[in-house]
C-alpha cells in the first residue's frame, strides 16, 4: 500500500521566467506521515551522490530531476555509524510517480485520482487534453518518454539501482539515485546495488522493468475507466505489449549513434551486440571503448583490443560506415555520442570520503570535469582513467 521511505517533503511550486512549472521537494529533512519508522533523515553521503550524478545526467540531455543545493545540518545521523546530516533541494517539473497513483489505487480513493491523473494532464501532458480518450492518450505519451528515458541510461551505462514504480516519474524524468551506478567494465547483468540480490535492477534488466511498471500504471488508470471497459483494457494491453518493440528501437537507435551510424541497415543490431559481446568477454571499459572509435577510425593499430575477434568486428564496422555520408560526419556522431567523462562510482565515493574529511578538491575536480563531458580537460586527466583494482566500487547503499 506504501513504497519509499518518507524521507521526502514537498514544499510546493514555483513558475520560472519561461513559465514552465516546477516543483521543489527537500529529502532528508526529517519524519513525515510515510516515514514508516524511519528518521526521514539524509547522511552527506546519498545526498551528494544525487546532487552530482542528477547535474551530471542534465548536462548530458538526459531527462532528470535537478538539484539546486546540498547544505549539511549539523545533525547527526545514525546509520552503521554515526554520519554527518544533510538535505538535499530538489527541482522536478513533477515529483508524481507510478506508485503515486497505486497508493489512491489501493486505498479505491477514485475521486483523489482523478484529480491527480487531471492536474498531471492539465501541468505536464496539456496538448492530449482534447483528445477523447485522453486518459489512454497519457498512457501512450508516458510509455513513449519512458522508454526513450531507459534507451538514453543504457547507452551512457547508466544502472538506477532501485527502479521500483515509486521511482518511476509519470513526468519521465530520471527520479531517485539511491543505489544508482555506472558501468566501468561492461558487463550486461551487472548490479551495483546492496538490496538488489538477484538483479531484478540489474544493467541489462532495466527495459524489462520499465514494462512491469507500465503495467502497474495501466492497471490504476484503468481503475479510473468505468466505460467501455473491457475493450479500454486491451487497448492499454495492445500498448504494454508493444513495448518490447519499442525499447529495442530506442536502445538500437542510441547504440546506432554511439557507433557513428545515421543510416540504418538491418545489420546493425547485430554489429552493436558483437560489440558489446567483445566489450564483455574481454573485460573491456564500456565508457572508454566507445570513445576510442574516434580513434580506431582513422586505422592507427588496434586501441581497443589485439585480440582476433576485435579485429574480424572493426573490419566490418569500418566496411559498414563506408556506407555513411563521409568519414568526417562519422567522426562529428560519434564525437557528440559518446561521453569522455562518465561520473564513475569511484569518483563519487572519493568525493564522499574527501567531504567527510573537510577536503573540497574532488568535489571541483568532478563538477570541472561536468561542465565538459564530451571533452578531455588536459588538468583532468585522472577523471577519464577507469578505476584500478583497488579502487573499484563493488556496492553502493540507498542511505536509509
Amino acid at each position: 500500500p506504501q513504497l519509499g521511505d518518507g524521507r521526502a517533503l514537498l514544499l510546493g511550486e514555483v513558475i520560472a521566467k519561461n513559465n514552465a512549472r516546477y516543483d521543489i521537494q527537500l529529502k532528508g529533512s526529517g519524519r513525515t506521515p510515510y516515514s514508516r519508522g524511519g528518521d526521514g533523515k539524509a547522511w552527506l553521503g546519498p545526498v551528494i551522490r544525487e546532487y552530482l550524478v542528477s547535474e551530471y545526467m542534465n548536462k548530458i540531455n538526459i531527462p532528470t530531476t535537478r538539484s539546486l543545493s546540498a547544505i549539511t545540518t549539523g545533525d547527526k545521523v545514525f546509520r552503521e555509524t554515526e554520519l554527518p546530516g544533510a538535505i538535499l533541494c530538489r527541482v522536478a517539473k513533477s515529483h508524481i510517480r507510478v506508485g503515486t497513483l497505486q497508493y489512491f489505487h489501493y486505498n479505491k480513493d477514485k475521486e483523489a485520482m482523478h484529480l491527480l491523473i487531471n492536474y498531471l494532464i492539465n501541468r505536464n501532458y496539456p496538448s492530449i487534453k482534447s483528445k477523447s480518450n485522453n486518459y489512454l492518450e497519457l498512457f501512450k505519451e508516458i510509455v513513449k518518454k519512458q522508454s526513450e528515458l531507459i534507451s538514453k541510461w543504457l547507452s551512457v551505462g547508466f544502472i538506477h539501482g532501485v527502479m521500483n514504480t515509486d521511482n518511476t516519474s509519470l513526468a519521465a524524468e530520471t527520479i531517485d539515485y539511491g543505489p544508482c551506478a555506472f558501468l566501468d567494465n561492461y558487463e550486461h547483468k551487472k548490479v551495483f546495488s546492496s538490496i538488489d540480490t538477484f538483479g531484478r535492477y540489474s544493467y541489462g534488466n532495466q527495459s524489462n522493468v520499465i514494462i512491469w511498471n507500465m503495467a502497474c500504471l495501466a492497471s490504476s488508470i484503468l481503475f479510473l475507466i468505468d466505460k467501455d471497459k473491457e475493450s479500454n483494457q486491451k487497448l492499454f494491453e495492445k500498448e504494454i505489449e508493444s513495448l518490447t518493440e519499442l525499447n529495442n528501437k530506442n536502445w538500437l537507435g542510441e547504440f546506432r549513434k554511439k557507433l557513428g551510424l545515421k543510416r540504418k541497415n538491418k545489420k546493425d543490431e547485430k554489429l552493436i551486440k558483437d560489440f558489446l559481446g567483445i566489450l564483455e568477454k574481454e573485460n573491456l571499459d564500456f565508457t572508454n571503448s566507445f570513445r576510442l572509435l574516434l580513434s580506431e577510425i582513422d586505422n592507427k593499430g588496434f586501441l581497443i583490443s589485439q585480440s582476433d575477434d576485435f579485429k574480424k568486428w572493426k573490419y566490418n564496422w569500418i566496411k559498414r560506415i563506408k556506407e555513411e555520408e563521409t568519414k568526417t560526419s562519422v567522426s562529428q556522431l560519434l564525437r557528440i555520442s559518446n561521453v569522455a567523462f562518465i561520473m564513475r562510482n569511484h569518483l563519487v565515493e572519493r568525493t564522499i570520503e574527501d567531504l567527510l574529511l573537510g577536503k573540497k578538491d574532488m568535489l571541483k575536480k568532478v563538477l570541472l570535469a561536468t561542465e565538459q563531458p564530451y571533452n578531455k580537460q588536459e588538468e583532468l586527466q585522472e577523471m577519464y582513467i577507469k578505476p584500478t583494482t583497488n579502487q573499484l566500487v563493488h556496492q553502493t547503499f540507498c542511505g536509509t
